[in-house]
């Protein structure tokens, strides 16, 4: 039997009452696991009404049981045809009218049953209570952002000239699932010399040599959450280009003054502007071609990101990245990234 956490069933009530509401449907995965923390529920299987009388789910028949044996406080009842229809169905036995939905979570169809059905389209409405996390789940993010430490220092040892790209990916990613990951949370990057100067590069076969810029960006999954770490710098045995020093203490700058100088009240607009003004004084403004930080939890980007168009203010227990980069094309490229989140006093790195 698992637990469901009643602070979360207290913030859907308060945002249904909000609403005027008495219900909302969540299929989207993710959504499912803010609530019950399931893992064996994957995207399209499954459908819940959520409402302040309780939950009820439909899902693949084959669920029913391993459902009803891990959370014994939600009805579940197997459906093999038309979940849509049966929650609609089940929302009218139930007496509840008003009835929410995120349609850019539903497959068309469905939404258009739901609209039939004289159900609201409220665009993130599961997704405005994930930003916030709970003390529990901050630390189930600690540790997971733990085990990225744990790489970055267990990964120096194996880089030495001849060793490729993907094989130090292929490290990374072992030693996380041996410290309790259950797999990357995006594509690992390990970019070798040019490769740093692309934001998004795909990891490939470039070998290291001595003397040349090496950029790890990568994350996993612990428990559900997602952590996600960068580090860039040079390794050889003679010291780094005066541009590329220049260009990684820059980003280091700017992601030392996010980290002193955001405050509870700033939007993502105004936390953005610290590292973007930064590295715009240096000159390198046009180089720096992303947003400072995008929002983090059960996927790797979410809601709240640290950027010009975030125009909303970062609340409490909102978790983010701060990443600012320097990507000087055909050269080499710096970037410096760690997960924080907010407090009454500012923020606080996820360590």
């Amino acid at each position: 039997m698992q637990k469901i956490d009643n602070s979360k069933i207290a913030a859907l009530k308060n945002i249904l009452k909000k609403n005027e509401l008495d219900g909302c449907i969540i299929t989207d995965v993710n959504d499912l696991k803010y609530f019950i923390g399931s893992v064996f529920l994957h995207n399209g299987e499954a459908v819940m009404l959520a409402s302040s009388n309780g939950f009820f789910l439909t899902a693949r028949s084959l669920y029913e049981a391993p459902v009803s044996a891990a959370f014994p406080q939600i009805k579940t009842e197997g459906c093999d045809g038309d979940r849509p229809a049966k929650i609609v169905e089940t929302a009218r036995k139930m007496g509840l009218g008003n009835i929410a939905f995120d349609g850019g979570k539903e497959i068309y169809s469905a939404g258009k049953i739901y609209e039939k059905a004289g159900f609201k389209d409220i665009p993130g409405i599961i997704g405005s209570l994930r930003i916030a996390k709970t003390e529990d789940e901050l630390e189930i993010m600690r540790s997971s952002a733990g085990i990225l430490y744990g790489a970055f220092k267990y990964i120096r040892q194996f880089l030495k000239p001849g060793v490729s790209e993907s094989q130090i990916a292929r490290l990374l990613e072992d030693y996380m699932l041996k410290k309790g990951a259950s797999g990357p949370s995006f594509p690992t990057i390990v970019a070798f010399g040019e490769g740093t100067s692309s934001p998004h590069y795909k990891t490939g076969e470039v070998k290291l040599k001595k003397n040349m810029p090496v950029m790890l960006d990568f994350g996993c999954y612990y428990e559900g959450y997602c952590s996600d770490i960068t580090r860039t710098f040079w390794y050889g045995d003679k010291p780094a280009p005066k541009e590329f020093a220049e260009i990684l203490k820059t980003v280091c700058e700017a992601h030392a003054l996010v980290a002193a100088r955001a405050k509870y009240g700033m939007s993502g607009a105004e936390i953005d502007a610290i590292a973007r003004g930064h590295i715009e004084a240096a000159g390198f403004g046009k180089y720096f071609t992303h947003r400072t930080g995008h929002g983090i939890g059960l996927e790797p980007h979410e809601s709240g990101d640290i950027s010009q168009l975030n125009k909303e203010k970062i609340g409490l227990n909102y978790c983010f990245s701060v990443e600012p980069g320097i990507y000087l094309s055909g050269k080499f490229g710096a970037r410096w990234e760690d997960c924080f989140y907010m407090t009454k006093n500012g923020i606080k790195i996820i360590e």
